[in-house]
């Protein structure tokens, strides 16, 4: 689902599960792969949406999804999105990198 330019930072694939429906898969350089049910990726892409264009007053989201073994943690810094987790190395996108990935979950949650 991910250009190739953009390979190295995430990629979202999408596939069925026999209890949840379709499962989004999001991979992050340096950190476990993330599972979300459609209603999960959209909620996260809204979330990071609001974070990365300054509509949040909050300074961080978090999630922990019903498919995964892995919470996602995110928080804006600078001109930066970090995806945290306990143990990993921070995955850091470039705003640019940030927007193109709130665009894909949103396809995948079927909600643009």
């Amino acid at each position: 689902m991910s250009s190739p330019d953009r390979a190295a930072a995430f990629t979202l694939s999408s596939e069925r599960h026999v209890a949840f429906g379709a499962l989004i898969t999001l991979r992050l350089a340096g950190q476990p792969e993330r599972r979300f049910t459609r209603q999960e990726a959209a909620i996260v892409a809204r979330g990071l949406q609001a974070l990365a264009t300054g509509a949040s007053r909050e300074p961080q989201i978090y999630m922990s999804p019903i498919a995964s073994d892995y919470d996602l943690e995110a928080r804006l810094i600078g001109d930066n999105l970090a995806v945290t987790l306990e143990g990993a190395p921070s995955a850091v996108l470039a705003l640019p990198e940030a927007f193109a990935l709130i665009a894909e979950l949103k396809r995948a949650a079927g909600i643009e």
